[in-house]
């Protein structure tokens, strides 16, 4: 595997780790706090969706647990600038996506990102979610639209260097220690001062002039880091946290507070232009009694050697989906891919079975070989998502 495909595949792998180990950063506490204020920025007119806050930020990193199933999904949250030599020589790159496609082909495009393009897609399949009064896929989406808004609002996901520059050496590893050990010491003190949604006239532009803006950040990171090694002589000691922290905290909270802004303005948008159909008043109460039956229980034991047990209860019949993931994002086995009837299942997991390529039961694929350390597996049923970790002991 070559340089740049191991950085490539790093992005996959160290987003769904963080999720569930590390618990700070733009991951699990950074979206969810971004998702959750959003409604803070609602307009009068919009402010029945503020029955949503929860919901949205519960579903804030759906799109980061995606990752590990879907090979597509990963280029949709980063954009390398650098990598597109109308960005290096004139500050900007084609924004219409089809034109894009057919300027710079679809396989860099992929290499080299494509979020401001998708939060736009997005937007457009929000429209006519809010058209069709679809209000479960509005949710959902609106939540998706936050965590690309939130990743084109972290200046690391906007740089082709986004985890170290080969010119500072100290500099690897600044993507993990900016975005998730920072923010984890620091999330309550962030700066959040939030404006009021409008209503953007262009989405498109709007959202490329947003991360044009904040591409000047990136070197902003740098000099913080560079600044926070030469005090602390550490990349990892209190000292060099809270140096980064006070070089950084104004504009992380800037960055923080538009996220949420912004999240709201495309929301605000998207319901005007799909003719600001009202929000039907049993949606909230119908979406919670139905999520209020699912469950994925703790595995037992864990730590396991070889075998564990697996849980989950179903309120009423449903397409399941139950996925064992490594650390990385690789996929281990599926437990479970099809219908099944409401009630309470248990399944006996051996990591060893699946190791030697055995079929665990009826209707059960695996992909084996794999060592002890942290897994995870998702129960996924409609909108609802569960993740839970597990750790494997040799």
């Amino acid at each position: 595997m070559n340089t740049l495909n191991k950085i490539k595949f790093l992005r996959i792998a160290i987003p769904l780790l963080l999720l569930s180990f590390i618990l700070g950063g733009w991951g699990s506490v950074g979206h969810k706090i971004i998702n959750s204020n959003t409604v803070n920025s609602f307009p009068q007119l919009f402010q029945q969706f503020s029955s949503w806050k929860e919901a949205l930020a519960s579903h804030g990193s759906d799109a980061d647990y995606r990752k590990g199933a879907d090979p597509t999904e990963e280029p949709k949250h980063y954009i390398d600038f650098e990598n597109y030599n109308d960005f290096v020589s004139k500050g900007n790159v084609i924004q219409n996506y089809d034109s894009a496609v057919a300027e710079y082909g679809l396989s860099a495009i992929t290499d080299a990102g494509s979020l401001p393009w998708v939060i736009v897609k997005c937007y457009d399949s929000l429209v006519q979610a809010f058209q069709q009064k679809d209000w479960n896929r509005a949710l959902l989406l609106s939540a998706d639209l936050g965590h690309y808004i939130g990743d084109g609002n972290m200046p690391l996901h906007l740089s082709a260097n986004y985890n170290g520059r080969p010119s500072l050496p100290n500099s690897s590893g600044i993507h993990s220690r900016y975005e998730s050990t920072m923010i984890g010491k620091y999330s309550t003190s962030l700066p959040i001062k939030q404006n009021v949604a409008v209503y953007l006239t262009n989405v498109q532009d709007f959202i490329f002039s947003m991360v044009y803006k904040n591409y000047i950040y990136v070197d902003s990171v740098y000099y913080a880091d560079s600044t926070a090694y030469v005090t602390a002589k550490s990349k990892s000691s209190d000292l060099y946290y809270s140096t980064l922290w006070n070089l950084t905290k104004n504009y992380t909270g800037m960055l923080f507070s538009n996220s949420s802004e912004v999240l709201a303005s495309v929301m605000y948008t998207a319901w005007v232009n799909a003719g600001s159909p009202p929000l039907a008043p049993t949606f909230i109460e119908e979406m919670r009694s139905t999520a209020e039956g699912f469950s994925l229980a703790q595995n037992y034991p864990n730590p396991f050697n070889p075998e564990t047990v697996i849980s989950y209860q179903l309120p009423v019949n449903s397409k399941v989906s139950l996925i064992v993931y490594d650390a990385l994002g690789k996929e281990v086995a599926t437990l479970v891919n099809e219908e099944r009837s409401a009630g309470k299942y248990t399944f006996n997991f051996n990591i060893q079975q699946t190791s030697n390529r055995q079929q665990l039961s009826s209707g059960i694929s695996a992909k084996g070989g794999y060592a002890s350390g942290v897994y995870f597996y998702q129960l996924r049923v409609g909108a609802y998502v569960q993740t839970r970790k597990m750790v494997y002991l040799k």
